[in-house]
């Protein structure tokens, strides 16, 4: 089942690969931890400066709509209550079938 979040959460596992961001009058931002096969370790993320454990979230703008990578199994924050996350493609990566 696809997952449709408004507003801010925090560390929720991806079932598909990818995920569609809208923001409505302010930003988000979006961090993903690399909580799903192979890495399995939420102290890596995927968006950082270099160093697998400093996260760098990505910013989405206000008034738009962004597609990110998440990869299944990954663990996905979303910090501002003025977004909507929706899951869209299908569980291709080395998760797929083991999160429902």
């Amino acid at each position: 089942m696809v997952k449709v979040i408004a507003g801010a959460f925090a560390n929720t596992a991806a079932t598909t690969d990818k995920a569609s961001i809208t923001t409505g009058t302010n930003s988000v931002t979006v961090q993903v931890r690399l909580a799903g096969k192979p890495t399995s370790d939420p102290t890596h993320f995927l968006y950082n400066d270099g160093t697998v454990t400093s996260s760098v979230p990505r910013v989405i703008p206000a008034n738009s709509k962004v597609d990110i990578y998440t990869g299944v199994g990954n663990q996905v924050t979303i910090v501002g209550a003025n977004g909507t996350f929706t899951e869209v493609g299908t569980a291709s990566s080395a998760n797929s079938g083991v999160y429902d």
